[in-house]
């Protein structure tokens, strides 16, 4: 949880108002430094980097004295949005007493330079008839939701906002002059309740609690507004901090200017996908997943999550990858693939069975999308040595246990058998270890095991190495065989919610004989998801979105619709569109004592889940786009997860600029007059693909034309 002094503060002063840390959101640039990101709480109040302080606000109602923080109020009263429903331009909207406040919140600048910014309006409006007089506070504190010390502090010498002492640098500016403002040492929300502020132009603790205190004292006519603007420049903290300081000064009253050019930026990152369904949460949800996964990014490497995650993890880094590379974010993609490929083994449980059998799937599933054999013969060694892993693991007498020199949970090094990543094989099969045990890995092992070697299989047919492809070939074939004959004599490994994770989606294993076991699946869906009344995954949403979308690929769309539907009503970020992992406490441990910010910041005093979680995000990012299109036995699937209630008259839904195995689709399904005929064209693809479309139960075949485009119909 939060720092030990924190703790401590904030038992000894129950009157402090101790941030949220129920619901968290970041801000930053794509590839930016962790120590960058913005963590944002509902209310829209934000630390500007890691270990910086937050920045608050709050009002208060003079004739009544009554007082209204976000860090207490419901969080159904704080409605969140993004810009046009996805882009990161963060509002929080509230009525307080006939005051309608709309927050808005975004990051500029570029790590480059050091530009880094925070940039907010607070716009209020009285809707009530009457006069409101009310008192506005922004208060900078050391509590925030990734709050550090602040142990200096002094008014701006414009007197319109916060700069630090020693090192003379802004930290928050305003584009009007506040009423009253000041500085003291503690926490500034008991002020705030009597309606004060403190009287000092500076201050210093060298325990690192100085706050900052600007009171805006307003009275507003019946639908009078009013509003103001800040800036928050990200300074350096830690090393270099006298060398290399942030660059970026308070320029508030550029608000409106800069906020277009960010949302410009980042309209033109997606400018070459999109989507047309009659669904609003949908479309918002598929380019939401996709940019808080770019958010969480640092340099080369994809992230699961800011502050609970600041480190590598190959399970589920590979789902991240996969979900850039078909958004069209190769030259992303590609350089953590490259981090993938170099490293066999990395992630916080450090070396796990399932990992080669990934690195292989990262490595060639970038090569189908883009064609590049010069790339592709530069990774194949990487290929080859991961290959060797899988041979040895089905083969091995002995564990075999590795130690990784990447970044792994403190506690890893305490237990004696990490880096263990299989037992003593056992007919044929690999007795791989994943999530500290083997039991419930034995069927997610042998399926990325399976899946490994046969893309490496297709990597070597590619370059022309014909003795590695029947190499690969004959050993999937036997670990196929020992897998189908294993799994007869333990019928119990289909109970595993990790086996029915990966047995299609996105292993592949069974995918040329779905009928083998498509009725232990349907069995397991039954007992632990229900049929009518659907049972949701409490913990591991992953896993539940990977299981719908092994549902679709079963062709069971209703199934997959329902899981989809139902993340989209029960968002974990309400209204961005993030979903979890764990909750209640359950599951957070590896970020609570693992490498992790939580434990030194001055916020996060609960830590009840990880979000938005990357693996998460990758897996409904993933779920929704196999919806619309999905490579499928040697071909593409098109629209084989649309919902029934979007098939009526008239209907049309697209896609266009999808990454594909067959090249860059564009697709139209249109309903007739009537609702009983689907009409279906596609282009963007290479020549002679095998097309399936998969609408109401029924289904349709085709093959593109040789200028890539195929059309056919099908009646409903």
């Amino acid at each position: 949880m939060a720092s030990y002094d924190t703790r401590q503060k904030l038992a000894r002063h129950p009157e402090w108002i101790a941030p949220r840390s129920d619901r968290r959101v970041f801000l930053g640039e794509p590839g930016g430094p962790e120590a960058t990101k913005t963590t944002v709480e509902p209310g829209n109040v934000f630390s500007p980097g890691m270990r910086t302080f937050g920045v608050t606000w709050w009002l208060r109602f003079p004739d009544t004295g009554d007082f209204f923080a976000t860090e207490t109020a419901p969080l159904e009263s704080l409605r969140w949005s993004y810009e046009a429903g996805h882009l990161p331009l963060l509002h929080c909207t509230v009525n307080v007493r006939g005051l309608n406040v709309r927050h808005s919140l975004f990051q500029d600048g570029a790590a480059d330079d050091r530009s880094e910014a925070v940039c907010g309006q607070l716009h209020m409006t009285n809707t009530t008839q009457t006069t409101l007089s009310v008192q506005v506070y922004i208060a900078l504190r050391s509590l925030g939701p990734a709050g550090g010390p602040v142990a200096d502090l002094m008014i701006a010498p414009d007197g319109r906002g916060f700069w630090l002492c020693e090192r003379r640098l802004p930290l928050l500016g305003f584009d009007c002059a506040p009423t009253r403002v000041g500085c003291g040492v503690g926490d500034p929300s008991p002020l705030a309740r009597q309606g004060r502020v403190p009287h000092a132009q500076s201050m210093h603790d060298a325990l690192g609690w100085c706050y900052g205190l600007a009171c805006f004292d307003l009275t507003l006519q019946a639908g009078q507004s009013w509003q103001v603007h800040f800036d928050c420049p990200q300074q350096s903290y830690g090393v270099l901090t006298h060398e290399l300081p942030g660059t970026a000064v308070p320029r508030p009253e550029l608000f409106d200017l800069r906020c277009q050019a960010h949302l410009a930026e980042w309209r033109g990152r997606f400018a070459d996908i999109d989507i047309q369904v009659p669904d609003s949460d949908f479309r918002n949800a598929f380019f939401a997943g996709l940019q808080h996964m770019l958010t969480a990014t640092v340099r080369d490497q994809v992230r699961i999550a800011p502050l609970s995650y600041p480190l590598p993890w190959l399970r589920d880094s590979v789902f991240i990858i996969r979900s850039l590379d078909l958004a069209g974010f190769h030259d992303l993609a590609r350089a953590a693939t490259e981090h993938c490929a170099q490293r066999d083994f990395f992630g916080g449980f450090g070396a796990e069975g399932d990992a080669p059998g990934q690195g292989i799937w990262a490595i060639v599933e970038h090569y189908r999308i883009t064609h590049d054999k010069l790339w592709l013969a530069k990774v194949y060694p990487d290929v080859r040595r991961k290959c060797s892993w899988l041979f040895d693991m089905r083969r091995t007498t002995k564990p075999i246990q590795i130690l990784v020199d990447t970044p792994v949970l403190p506690r890893v090094h305490g237990e004696r058998n990490s880096g263990v990543i299989c037992l003593p094989a056992q007919d044929g099969i690999i007795m791989g270890v994943m999530d500290h045990g083997v039991e419930q890995a034995v069927g997610w092992v042998n399926h990325w095991a399976l899946c490994g070697l046969r893309e490496a299989a297709y990597a070597a047919r590619e370059l022309g190495l014909t003795m590695d492809a029947a190499l690969y070939d004959t050993e999937a074939d036997e670990l196929a065989a020992a897998l189908e004959s294993y799994s007869a004599r333990h019928p119990d490994i289909f109970g595993q919610e990790r086996t029915m994770s990966s047995l299609l989606w996105p292993t592949r294993a069974w995918e040329e004989a779905p009928d083998l076991i498509k009725g232990m699946f349907d069995t397991w869906w039954l007992q632990h998801r229900g049929n009518e009344m659907y049972r949701p995954e409490p913990y591991w949403l992953y896993f539940e979105l990977a299981q719908a979308h092994n549902a679709l690929l079963f062709g069971e769309p209703e199934r997959a619709w329902q899981v989809l539907e139902y993340r989209l009503q029960c968002q974990d970020l309400p209204g961005l569109y993030g979903w979890r992992e764990g909750g209640q406490g359950v599951g957070t441990e590896n970020a609570v004592l693992g490498a992790t910010l939580i434990g030194q910041i001055r916020g996060c005093q609960r830590f009840d889940s990880i979000m938005p979680h990357g693996w998460a995000q990758a897996e409904m990012w993933l779920l929704q786009r196999a919806m619309l299109v999905e490579e499928w036995k040697r071909g593409l699937l098109l629209f084989a997860g649309i919902p029934r209630h979007w098939l009526g008259p008239n209907a049309r839904l697209a896609f266009h600029g999808l990454a594909t195995w067959y090249g860059r689709a564009s697709a139209e399904l249109s309903i007739d007059e009537h609702g009983r005929c689907a009409h279906i064209s596609a282009s963007g693809l290479r020549g002679d693909v095998p097309i399936y479309v998969r609408l109401n139960e029924r289904g349709a075949e085709a093959r593109s034309a040789r200028d890539g485009t195929v059309t056919l119909s099908l009646a409903l």
